[in-house]
């Protein structure tokens, strides 16, 4: 059994947030408890082969790159999918910022969660749809508002390619949209 406040963060959590309460029941039994003190590193900027996704059940952890933190993540929050699914490099630090509970997930635990129940793979392409359009959104930004990282953007994408405005992902969001709860 897991506490009606791991049950509450779970199923505020993006990926969980359509399990019934027997299905959120697994997800404490296949994942691993973790326990962060403020300034603990869970997650290094250019690890590759971290096969494991966290969720953040309570406290504070920051998002780094290069050191600057860019986002702070709170209770029914989750990272690491996109090393998790791609085997690539995590793309940032993770640090605790107080101290933190999360469940981490590896890739053999998500994949028996996904064949229990298939809407936590869509929940998954949403999330990193959203984050794919958040990221190139800043990008273009920073290129528009920069003469010197538009120069590097021409000299690494060429020079006649146009800034990028952002990635279109209407189409993924509305097939999203149409998947029946149900036929999940």
């Amino acid at each position: 059994m897991i506490s009606e406040r791991a049950r509450e963060v779970l199923r505020r959590t993006s990926l969980f947030a359509g399990f019934s309460d027997e299905q959120l029941e697994v997800v404490p039994k296949v994942a691993i408890p973790r326990e962060f003190a403020p300034g603990d590193v869970v997650v290094h900027e250019g690890t590759a082969g971290a096969r494991s996704l966290f969720l953040l059940l309570e406290g504070e952890m920051e998002v780094r790159v290069a050191g600057e933190v860019i986002r702070v993540l709170g209770p029914g929050t989750h990272f690491g999918e996109m090393a998790l699914l791609t085997d690539a490099p995590r793309s940032a630090d993770v640090v605790a910022r107080t101290p933190a509970t999360a469940l981490e997930l590896s890739h053999r635990h998500l994949e028996g969660l996904i064949a229990a129940n298939p809407q936590v793979a869509v929940d998954m392409l949403a999330e990193l749809a959203r984050r794919l359009r958040e990221a190139t959104e800043e990008l273009a930004e920073v290129i528009r508002s920069s003469p010197e990282a538009a120069a590097v953007a021409a000299r690494r994408i060429g020079p006649d390619a146009a800034a990028p405005e952002t990635v279109d992902l209407d189409p993924i969001e509305r097939v999203l949209e149409r998947v029946d709860p149900d036929e999940r």
